[in-house]
C-alpha cells in the first residue's frame, strides 16, 4: 500500500518527540553493533541536529522573542534536511526491519514491487546564488522537462551532495555533505566558517526506494 502522508509530524511538539525517539533508537542500535552499516559520523550528526533542535525549541515553549522563533524554525529545517536522506539511505533496508521502522514511526516498505524504476534523467542545478548570511539558493529542474520545476513522478526530491572550502571541487567523491531538496528554489544555510568559501554542489533525483539517478554537473558559487 502506498503512503501519501508524510512520516515527519507537522506540529513542533510531535516532531520533537518523533526526532528524539528516532535519534535514541538509532543510537542504541549502532552502539550495540547491530547496525554497523551506519557510519559513526552520520550517527553523531543525527544526534547533533536533534540536540540543536531541542535546544532551540525549548527557548520557544515559554515567553520568547521573534528571534527565538526564527532560530527554532531554522533548526527544524536543518534537522529535516539531514534526516530525510539519512532515513532513505540507512533505514529503508536490511538490517533494519519492519519492526524497527514501526518503533521509529517510519513507513514500512510495501510487500508488492513498485513499478517506479530508477531515475533515468538528470536533476540539473540551473543556478546557485549567494544570498548573504551564509545562505545559498539552489534552483534545480528535471533535464527532460526544462519548462517545469516539478519533481518527477515517483521521486521524493533531488539529493544534493555538497561541500565548501577554499577551492572549487570538481570530484564528486569529495562532495561529502548531503541534503534532500524537495522544492525549487531551495535555500541552505552554512555555518559562519563558510563565509568567503566556494560552495560546490551536484544533485541526483532520488525515488521513493532510495535509488539515485545520474549526476548533474558540479556547480560552484562563492559564499557571502
Amino acid at each position: 500500500m502506498a503512503h501519501n502522508k508524510d512520516f515527519i509530524p507537522g506540529p513542533d511538539a510531535d516532531f520533537d518527540g518523533w526526532l528524539n525517539n528516532l535519534t535514541v533508537y538509532v543510537g542504541s542500535k549502532t552502539a550495540g553493533g547491530g547496525w554497523a552499516h551506519i557510519p559513526a559520523d552520520k550517527v553523531a550528526a543525527l544526534q547533533s541536529y536533534n540536540a540543536q533542535w531541542r535546544d532551540a525549541r525549548s527557548k520557544t515553549v515559554g515567553p520568547h522573542t521573534s528571534v527565538d522563533t526564527e532560530v527554532k524554525n531554522e533548526a527544524r529545517k536543518a534537522a529535516v534536511g539531514f534526516v530525510r536522506p539519512f532515513i532513505q539511505q540507512y533505514l529503508k533496508f536490511d538490517p533494519v526491519t519492519d519492526e524497527d521502522r514501526t518503533a521509529m514511526n517510519l513507513h514500512n516498505r510495501g510487500k508488492t514491487h513498485s513499478v517506479i524504476g530508477k531515475p533515468a534523467d538528470r536533476a540539473l542545478i540551473t543556478n546557485l546564488k549567494a544570498l548573504g548570511g551564509f545562505r545559498v539558493e539552489i534552483r534545480f529542474q528535471d533535464e527532460a522537462t526544462p519548462d517545469s520545476r516539478a519533481i518527477p513522478y515517483g521521486c521524493n526530491g533531488a539529493l544534493m551532495n555538497y561541500t565548501w572550502g577554499a577551492e572549487k571541487i570538481t570530484d564528486y567523491a569529495r562532495l561529502s555533505q548531503t541534503c534532500l531538496m524537495t522544492v525549487s528554489p531551495f535555500v541552505i544555510t552554512l555555518p559562519p566558517e563558510g563565509e568567503g568559501a566556494f560552495f560546490s554542489a551536484a544533485a541526483r533525483w532520488q525515488n521513493n526506494r532510495g535509488e539515485l539517478g545520474p549526476w548533474s554537473e558540479i556547480m560552484h558559487v562563492a559564499v557571502s
